[in-house]
């Protein structure tokens, strides 16, 4: 113990005397004995050569642990197109943030529908020549001549059906469809004559023989086997064989949702007119002497025109029924006017006042053509004698608490009037008792939706009415002519599809001027065409390839088995 003690005594007084020994050159322990290895190492590899060896080594391991390396690529040149601007700075040169411009133009873009808007709201006052009517489709000149050649058309006195002739003869159709009398033993298409200037009056005598007539009419219809009228089957052929035909068979006629329809009364054409939602007037002049097989060539055009006299729906329109050189028509805007031919201008009738709110629904003229009703959306029904000035009303006379869609005058007796109306009634009223108060009605009929339609039959004796109810009621065995007609005899019910929509104009049933069916549109796009007496279906008008979209709106040709179907794309097509 006492040697190992004096051991590390001693190399403690070693190191001890060491330290004492050592330079003081600024230089730490570790850093003195670092550089003397260094020395050392120089030293035995300067014995030994092996500077020459080592730096041979390490040059040749330098190469070998050397990476491969790609050869360099060169990069394209970028091309700097001289014609793209540089970017600016718009506050700097003074101009406008970014889309501002962009902003003002959607400013005046909606300020110029604006002012469309209005002027679309503006009535079309006073009378108006064709070139300021028109829309630029038709040539003018063209539409000049065609009217001149329709003007000098005279119709036949005023035709109207009795109940006495329908066990006469019947009338058929020739190559060209116009109507000609065949003895087939028809019963509902002999045409009486009547004095057009003689008013309809009501006398014992005739009130009597009307009714033997009636009681043997009747008495006839009961004798005949259930579903069969006289002479229907040879019309039912006729009905049933109409077509889409010719080369044009379907033309857009107007520019937008065609609301109503008309076609002249002369046998010899097909004219047809039809208004739209806008207050476009369309005209298609049929040519009929082109073959149906007949393939137009590039440069052949239908005979279409087209013009604006209003610029709002044209909700309804009728020929004069005794001057077939004027088609009356109504207009949203609250104003009455009339194309005549023979003038070839568009005049100003009747205009309510510019702050009405009432929109003219309907038309009916009565079989004179001195008196026109119209009925409108406040619930009242006016009477305008077209003889006076334009502003001056004989009749206003509110009838329903709501808009009256249609207001129809018998043609046979002109003072019967039937009314149909959005508080879900048709009614019966004799114009005669309108100076007493209240206006007592003559009868109604309770429907359970509003009824869009009601219209007398040719011959003044049947009523058929169109609901929201899915409902066409046919009203058969009226007596007008007696005074005590104050009952509406129990309807013919048939179910049909009458929910038109919005974008569809509201479904109507139109009598065929001549013959005892009418027809209504159908919204499986095909026109259904009824019997009076039955109720049956006597024809379905359909044509998948021509008739795309539901024909709403249809016209009968006055004297010939032809029809025209109007449609919600302004488009119209003609069965014959």
């Amino acid at each position: 113990m006492p040697r190992k003690q004096g051991k590390k005594n001693d190399v403690r007084k070693g190191d001890s005397d060491a330290e004492d020994t050592q330079p003081n050159d600024g230089l730490t322990e570790y850093e003195r004995e670092r550089l003397e290895n260094i020395r050392r190492n120089q030293e035995a590899m300067r014995m030994f050569d092996l500077p020459g060896a080592a730096a041979s080594l390490s040059s040749v391991a330098s190469k070998k642990a050397a990476p491969a390396t790609a050869p360099a690529t060169r990069r394209p040149k970028r091309t700097v197109d001289p014609d793209v601007p540089r970017r600016t700075s718009n506050r700097r040169a003074g101009l406008e943030p970014d889309g501002a411009e962009a902003k003002r133009k959607v400013e005046d873009y909606e300020q110029k529908l604006e002012r469309l808007e209005t002027a679309k709201r503006v009535r079309r006052s006073g009378d108006l020549s064709l070139a300021d009517a028109s829309n630029g489709i038709g040539d003018e000149e063209d539409f000049k001549k065609l009217l001149s050649e329709m003007a000098t058309y005279v119709p036949d006195k005023a035709r109207v059906m009795d109940a006495e002739d329908e066990a006469s003869d019947v009338e058929g159709e020739d190559d060209k469809g116009k109507v000609k009398k065949e003895d087939e033993g028809a019963d509902d298409s002999k045409i009486k004559k009547e004095d057009e200037d003689d008013e309809p009056k009501v006398k014992k005598e005739e009130a009597e023989a009307h009714t033997t007539r009636t009681s043997r009419t009747r008495s006839a219809a009961a004798s005949r086997p259930k579903g069969k009228v006289g002479g229907e089957p040879s019309l039912r052929r006729q009905v049933q064989s109409l077509r889409i035909r010719g080369p044009w068979p379907t033309l857009k006629i107007c520019r937008g949702r065609v609301y109503s329809m008309a076609i002249h009364p002369n046998p010899e054409k097909v004219l047809v007119c039809g208004g739209d939602i806008d207050g476009n007037l369309g005209f298609w002049d049929l040519d009929e002497s082109k073959d149906e097989d007949y393939e137009p060539e590039p440069d052949d055009t239908p005979s279409t025109f087209q013009f604006q006299p209003e610029r709002k729906p044209i909700s309804s329109m009728q020929y004069s029924p005794v001057d077939s050189n004027k088609l009356f028509m109504t207009s949203y805007a609250g104003s009455i006017r009339y194309l005549d031919l023979a003038k070839q201008q568009f005049v100003e009738s009747y205009v309510v006042s510019r702050d009405a709110t009432d929109h003219i629904q309907s038309i009916s003229i009565e079989s004179d053509g001195h008196n026109l009703w119209y009925s409108d959306n406040d619930g009242f029904v006016n009477m305008k004698d077209l003889r006076t000035p334009k502003h001056e009303l004989v009749h206003r006379t509110m009838l329903h608490e709501k808009k009256i869609g249609c207001v129809h005058v018998n043609p046979k007796y002109s003072h019967l009037i039937v009314t149909s109306s959005l508080d879900r009634t048709m009614r019966l009223w004799d114009v005669r008792k309108f100076d007493q108060d209240p206006i007592p009605e003559l009868s109604s009929y309770p429907h359970n939706l509003s009824v869009t339609s009601a219209h007398w039959s040719p011959d003044g004796n049947s009523i058929v009415s169109t609901s929201y109810d899915d409902r066409i009621r046919v009203f058969n065995n009226f007596d007008p002519a007696l005074p005590n007609a104050t009952s509406v005899p129990d309807p013919i019910e048939i179910r049909h599809n009458n929910q038109s929509g919005r974008w569809v104009t509201m479904l109507r049933a139109v009598w065929a001027p001549q013959f005892n069916w009418f027809s209504i549109g159908n919204m499986n796009k095909s026109v259904d065409i009824y019997s009076r007496g039955t109720g049956d279906l006597m024809a379905n008008l359909r044509d998948a390839t021509h008739l795309t979209t539901v024909p709403a709106v249809n016209a009968w040709h006055p004297s010939r088995v032809v029809i025209a179907s109007g449609m919600a794309n302004g488009k119209m097509v003609i069965w014959r």
